[in-house]
């Protein structure tokens, strides 16, 4: 493929800077002679000390204590678990399903990771900084085959691995498995399949085929990278003679959908409830989806853009209906930068510009398309920020009438910036109370924030700061269950039973979720069930079986598959005297979890038997 834009004459006079700039143009820097621009930045020089600036910076998370989901307890601890990863979702811990992430191969390397290490938190963050290292390697790799031009590929890699997005997928350990495991299978499929033009033959068909393995590894680990196919088409298209030019794609994309296929069918099968009446996330699609979309990919620009200010979690936005400001500004700004992008490429007529607009879109198309059901999160700027560190490495090396030298001390500027920033920024996740701190900084209204620093502090034995937490976010949703229900959860852990049943009795107390935070399905009433179970133990505590009963029955008919909750029945019963309806509940309780887990394929092999 051409390079980005095309090159600029040398103002240099010496024809030593001349014939290095050309090896380095052509990708063959092995005959450069060691003189100018191409002494000064050796590329292997260069590539080394980018992996060795990138670790460099990285190593103190090694460090850190696990946060956020990392401190969940996984079930999972043998080699022998690895198949059923590939009949439930990574949430589902207790046969329940639990969310619509079909992710076996991120599990399988997560749990891999962890039986090698021993799961301390050290070497799991190592392993997260030598994946990102793996992932830079690679997107070098194929830099240096898309644009044909060593210092570009070179550059762009730097900064794609530097850009203070990348902290998120980095440090967090849970993220790391899926976006780094995600984009080696990602840039991986893409050599193999540039190397496959390269070649004829039988090596041609080897290439091809590797490719498509590898496509089926990032489908397996992380289900957004599923558009890429589109890249593939796009480039043969670009780059392809016109004669015979679609039936080539077609042809070429054959095994491609084969697998695309398969996926979507073993993901449908997985992907369901686990019994009759079981609530689980999954994507819906309205007006508001539309209306979300032009904030949205602003919102992605912006922190592409001005990388700062970033945490694990911001507060959700959802537009249910356009203005001027949520929707008509972004849509027209989005229209004008369109414009913009358009009326270069129409000066330049550059190929590798037009397949790299495309792979800004197609990554960053399913954060957008479900933005209102999903927050925006930095780590799903992890494989489209490629696109705009090219735009921003091909200006570096662009600028005006400036020297190689000159260009240099500006590469080194935008390097040194971004290494302070993503120093900045990871320093935030060295534990929970700081990365939950710095998102209610950011974003003071984070429903999920403003539970997990209360729990923190909980945690803590600082009862009064958690408490003031809570009161603080009622101010923001004073029609909250969860929150009612965590405050509940709090002053029932320091016996201070009275209040504790308050808030329960408050928590049930909404039928609608609060108005501005946005709930996914089933989760409100789930919230209000637990509330009422929780006042059932609280009743079974004081031998209230009467009152016992009455939550219970409350609990069930809010979720009737809620786990202990006929249990609780059954024992309320039985203080009742009761023995026959008491046996009949805790039978059904068996019967609903034995039917949740053979739903989800995790029934125990004496139980199957």
């Amino acid at each position: 493929m051409t390079t980005l834009l095309q090159p600029q004459a040398e103002s240099e006079p010496e024809a030593a800077l001349a014939a290095d700039a050309e090896s380095v143009r052509t990708g063959d820097s092995r005959g450069a002679s060691p003189t100018g621009f191409a002494a000064l930045c050796g590329e292997r020089w260069w590539f080394r000390a980018a992996l060795a600036l990138l670790f460099a910076l990285y190593v103190r998370t090694i460090g850190f204590n696990p946060v956020y989901d990392d401190n969940v307890i996984s079930p999972w601890t043998s080699l022998r678990d690895v198949p059923g990863f590939f009949t439930h979702d990574v949430w589902n811990f207790d046969g329940r399903a639990g969310s619509v992430y079909y992710r076996p191969l991120a599990q399988t390397w997560a749990l891999v990771v962890t039986i090698i290490t021993g799961g301390a938190p050290g070497w799991l963050h190592l392993s997260a900084i030598l994946l990102h290292l793996a992932v830079v390697a690679l997107a070098y790799a194929f830099g240096r085959r898309l644009f044909n031009d060593a210092r570009l590929a070179l550059l762009t890699a730097l900064l794609f691995g530097l850009h203070p997005s990348k902290v998120e997928s980095v440090v967090w350990i849970s993220s790391s498995g899926m976006d780094g495991l995600g984009a080696v299978f990602f840039f991986a499929s893409l050599i193999a399949f540039l190397k496959w033009e390269e070649k004829r033959g039988s090596a041609a068909a080897l290439w091809l085929s590797a490719s498509v393995i590898l496509f089926a590894g990032v489908l397996l680990t992380k289900e957004t990278m599923v558009f890429m196919p589109i890249l593939i088409a796009v480039y043969l298209w670009l780059n392809g003679p016109e004669a015979g030019r679609t039936w080539r794609i077609l042809r070429t994309l054959v095994p491609y959908g084969v697998v695309w296929a398969a996926y979507m069918a073993m993901r449908h099968k997985v992907i369901k409830p686990a019994a009759v009446g079981a609530e689980y996330i999954h994507p819906t699609f309205t007006l508001s989806n539309l209306w979300t979309a032009p904030y949205s990919i602003w919102w992605y620009l912006r922190h592409l853009v001005m990388p700062w200010g970033l945490a694990v979690e911001y507060t959700p936005v959802v537009i249910d209906h356009p203005t001027l400001r949520n929707f008509f500004l972004p849509a027209a700004g989005l229209a004008v930068l369109s414009l913009a992008a358009w009326c270069l490429w129409r000066r330049q007529r550059s190929a590798v510009a037009v397949f790299l607009g495309v792979w800004f879109v197609i990554n960053l198309a399913p954060p957008v398309m479900v933005a209102p059901m999903v927050s925006q999160h930095d780590r799903y700027l992890y494989i489209s920020a490629y696109a705009f560190c090219a735009l921003l490495a091909w200006a570096i090396l662009n600028l005006g009438r400036l020297q190689n030298k000159g260009r240099l001390v500006v590469a080194l500027c935008v390097v040194a910036l971004w290494s302070g920033l993503t120093w900045r920024e990871m320093g935030y996740w060295d534990c929970d109370k700081s990365l939950w701190s710095r998102v209610l900084e950011i974003s003071p209204s984070q429903p999920k924030a403003i539970l997990e620093t209360a729990a923190t502090y909980d945690a803590e034995g600082n009862t009064a700061k958690a408490l003031r937490v809570l009161d603080d976010a009622m101010v923001y949703y004073p029609n909250s269950p969860k929150l009612w229900l965590e405050r509940g959860v709090i002053l029932f852990g320091h016996e201070r039973l009275d209040e504790a049943r308050a808030a329960y009795m408050k928590a049930m107390q909404f039928t609608e979720p609060p108005a501005g935070m946005p709930v996914k399905a089933g989760l409100h009433t789930e919230v209000r069930a637990a509330a009422a179970y929780q006042l059932a133990r609280m009743d079974l505590a004081a031998k209230n079986f009467t009152g016992a009963e009455r939550y219970a029955r409350t609990a069930i008919s809010l979720r009737y598959d809620g786990v202990g909750y006929h249990s609780a029945l059954s024992e309320s019963l039985l203080g009742e005297g009761r023995m026959d309806e008491a046996k009949s509940e805790n039978a059904l309780e068996l019967r609903l979890r034995l039917a949740q887990q053979r739903a989800n394929g995790t029934v125990p092999a004496s139980v199957r038997e």
